[in-house]
């Protein structure tokens, strides 16, 4: 069994040695995150690439890439690299038989691909007034500042790439229906998120015995968009 040990951070490792190929062209290197998936064993990452990217397994075409296509809230995926000939494997963080996957029409999948990208580069963890009393006590309220712009910056990114999204899949005067069923789902978490940082700000600068925050998840919420606006009311 071949291992590696991974320690620094890097975006990609090289892989070439595994001699692994697709559509002629060598799988040349891998996501940290990937390898880090299998334990840093090599061995079956060479086997389990091989096995995905079969000529008879199940794989689809997104744009230029190739992905996996299983039902789980992850994938593998190969993308050219621009630099040379040869092919990148990585996480798709999403799935095309999910349930989430399996409502985007397969022109529509490499738009939702970006928004994914950008999704998972911009998703955050919860804030919690914990996580922000933390930084206080090692950073001061300098640290603090910084961490709440850093989430408010996140969130920021997460809903122009919906908005990007939205507007890519627009065919007429209204959204598709299953794009305003993605997109309800994707507000539903974002909004989340963000009152989990509205919170962790009222409880650090005010205590945990403040009011306590309206349940809004499923209430009357609208958010606007460049091709339209989405409402999240029940029935609706």
């Amino acid at each position: 069994m071949t291992m590696v040990e991974i320690q620094m951070p890097e975006d990609r490792l090289d892989i070439t040695a595994l001699d692994v190929s697709f559509a002629d062209l060598p799988v040349a290197s891998a996501s940290v995150a990937l390898v880090r998936g299998f334990g840093g064993d090599l061995d079956e990452l060479r086997e389990t690439l091989r096995e995905y990217f079969a000529d008879d397994a199940s794989w689809c075409r997104v744009g230029n890439a190739v992905h996996t296509v299983t039902d789980g809230d992850a994938e593998v995926r190969l993308v050219p690299r621009s630099d040379v000939p040869t092919w990148h494997a990585d996480h798709f963080q999403a799935g095309w038989k999910s349930r989430e996957g399996a409502r985007i029409p397969p022109e529509f999948r490499l738009q939702y691909a970006r928004y994914v990208d950008r999704r998972h580069k911009a998703r955050e963890s919860c804030l919690q007034g914990e996580d922000l009393r933390a930084v206080a006590a090692k950073e001061g309220a300098g640290g603090v500042d910084k961490l709440v712009r850093h989430h408010r910056a996140q969130l920021a990114e997460w809903y122009d790439a919906l908005d990007v999204l939205l507007h890519a899949v627009q065919t007429g005067p209204d959204l598709p229906g299953w794009a305003t069923s993605v997109a309800k789902e994707e507000l539903l978490d974002w909004h989340r998120t963000r009152e989990y940082l509205t919170s962790a700000v009222l409880e650090y600068h005010h205590g945990s015995d403040t009011e306590p925050r309206p349940e809004t998840v499923f209430g009357n919420l609208c958010f606007h968009f460049s091709a339209g606006s989405v409402a999240l009311v029940p029935g609706f």
